[in-house]
């Protein structure tokens, strides 16, 4: 890994993604990058003018104590901080892509976060612009340094199967265990045997790495619910997701499915966009 990109708005739910990152970056031997944008809109006279220079003022020194705090934290890799102007999603994107990160890693709120980023739609548009995939913390989420079990539910789709190289490499790097979650949406038995397929195909892949796994097949229309249930019961440290943006009938990670899960998970939710 290169470097963990990681959104900061100083709330409970980026601290909380920035701990994450660090103690991923420490079984990883990568970076953090600590990125704060600052969103407010052009001043339009000298008393606004003069808020946001004590705005700016204010976020500076913030991101000067979370560098002495938290640089001697990464044992095996370097904190660094960057500082862009626009919406956070767009500028979150653009700086996940020049400094060519493995990951973004941010805090979700209970009611709202950066002020485009909540568990809600726009949220949503933080993990779908991203060039990589985005890992979400909720602000109570509090084993921070439980890297154990990624779970991976796998379907029908094609690009189910996109995300277990990514998730394979990861599991690797953190010696993690990965739970494989067939599902069925539908109950057709035609469909069944598409999902039975893929999973042994999964199944083949890490016994030939020597990645420690286990399996279960659920048949069950409430695939949010079940993949949520499943993350609790198997004390998952991870959930892996597809943003598929486009419904069909045998799709696992339909557009509203995967904020459904980015927005109600309290465990960590690690959201991979399918390639064209």
């Amino acid at each position: 890994m290169k470097n963990i990109l990681v959104g900061i708005d100083f709330s409970k739910g980026s601290l909380h993604a920035l701990e994450y990152a660090i103690n991923l970056a420490n079984i990883t031997f990568s970076d953090v990058i600590m990125l704060w944008v600052d969103n407010l809109l052009e001043p339009e006279n000298g008393h606004i003018l003069g808020e946001q220079e004590e705005y700016k003022d204010e976020a500076s020194q913030n991101i000067t104590e979370l560098m002495e705090n938290w640089a001697p934290k990464l044992i095996n890799g370097k904190l660094h901080y960057k500082i862009r102007k626009g919406k956070v999603y767009s500028e979150i994107a653009i700086q996940a892509k020049l400094s060519k990160s493995s990951f973004v890693v941010t805090g979700t709120h209970e009611k709202a976060g950066f002020d485009e980023f909540s568990a809600s739609n726009d949220a949503y548009r933080v993990v779908t612009s991203a060039p990589c995939p985005v890992i979400t913390i909720h602000p109570n989420y509090q084993s921070l340094n439980n890297f154990n079990r990624i779970l991976l539910p796998i379907d029908t789709t094609s690009s189910t199967m996109q995300k277990v190289p990514v998730i394979v490499e990861l599991a690797g790097l953190i010696k993690s265990d990965i739970h494989i979650l067939g599902l069925n949406g539908t109950g057709l038995v035609s469909l069944q045997k598409k999902v039975d397929d893929n999973v042994r195909k999964v199944e083949q892949m890490l016994q030939e790495l020597k990645i420690a796994s286990t399996t279960e097949i659920i048949k069950n229309s409430n695939i949010t619910q079940t993949i949520l249930t499943c993350a609790d019961r198997i004390e998952a440290g991870l959930i892996s997701i597809m943003t598929e943006q486009e419904p069909s009938q045998s799709s696992l990670m339909m557009g509203p499915q995967a904020q459904h899960i980015i927005s109600m998970s309290t465990v960590p939710v690690l959201s991979i966009q399918p390639q064209k």
